[in-house]
């Protein structure tokens, strides 16, 4: 008798975690992260990152810092790279513009020409959304209001770590969230390479010019290493994101929400 009983406890484990609808562990995991109405009233949000990767065999370090307005301002600076100039993406409710170095050719890559371009109407649609919405690390919050359907999928283990596998499904792209189910952190998203690209802010730029907008073609995984509480919100402060046999590594810091933005963010210079 005592060989069925070990297997009908881990079954009864298993019903009990995964019985849970989706609606409660959207709330838990909402109350963990800080609450709906801390992130609502997030009105600036500004945050320096250190992007780690390797390309062509050459590993290389680059600064970014992030500057997000509700509904006025997104603007995400690069630092230079490979003894290139910097380069941005500037948002705001009227108008956007990227800045790009040039960048000289090598192999099949005809090269860039560099400067700042202002965006046409198409192109700017596609970026205003980033307005309202700091997609980064929120992306479970209040989810279904932002037009995403949302599934539970079971359970499953992520490096040893029991995790609720959510996935999320918004017009055609489809992602698949994995939360601890001890933290209710995110240990672990799996997307495509266009949604990455959109997120990172890495679909526009030389960065993408020299991955010949590959980017966009990979599936990607994104690994949340640690995070840090800020004005009671979890926010991710390592993470590491995962295509093909690309490793980038991030590192967030000197994060302030709802403090004065300067000025010259808005600014195309």
């Amino acid at each position: 008798m005592k060989k069925y009983i070990l297997p009908i406890v881990y079954v009864l484990m298993s019903i009990s975690a995964t019985a849970q609808s989706i609606d409660e562990i959207l709330t838990k995991f909402e109350a963990a992260n800080g609450g709906k109405n801390a992130f609502a009233s997030i009105k600036t949000l500004q945050y320096n990152s250190v992007v780690s990767m390797n390309m062509m065999g050459m590993p290389f370090d680059i600064n970014m810092t992030n500057v997000f307005v509700m509904g006025k301002l997104y603007r995400r600076q690069m630092s230079g790279m490979m003894g290139m100039k910097g380069s941005y993406t500037l948002v705001t409710d009227t108008a956007g513009y990227t800045s790009t170095p040039t960048v000289p050719g090598y192999g099949d890559f005809p090269g860039m020409e560099g400067g700042i371009k202002k965006m046409d109407k198409e192109t700017l649609t596609k970026f205003q959304p980033k307005l309202k919405s700091i997609d980064d690390f929120s992306t479970l919050i209040d989810c279904r209001a932002r037009g995403n359907v949302a599934e539970l999928l079971g359970t499953t283990k992520i490096d040893k770590v029991e995790c609720y596998k959510i996935k999320l499904t918004k017009d055609d792209d489809v992602s698949i969230y994995y939360v601890d189910i001890a933290t209710m952190l995110i240990k672990q998203i799996e997307l495509s390479g266009k949604q990455m690209a959109s997120q990172f802010g890495l679909d526009s730029g030389p960065m993408a010019e020299m991955a010949g907008n590959r980017i966009g073609k990979q599936k990607v995984t994104i690994i949340y290493n640690e995070y840090k509480d800020i004005n009671g919100i979890k926010f991710p402060v390592k993470q590491k994101i995962q295509f093909g046999a690309v490793d980038i590594g991030i590192e967030n810091n000197d994060v302030e929400i709802n403090e004065s933005i300067e000025a010259k963010w808005f600014k195309a210079n």
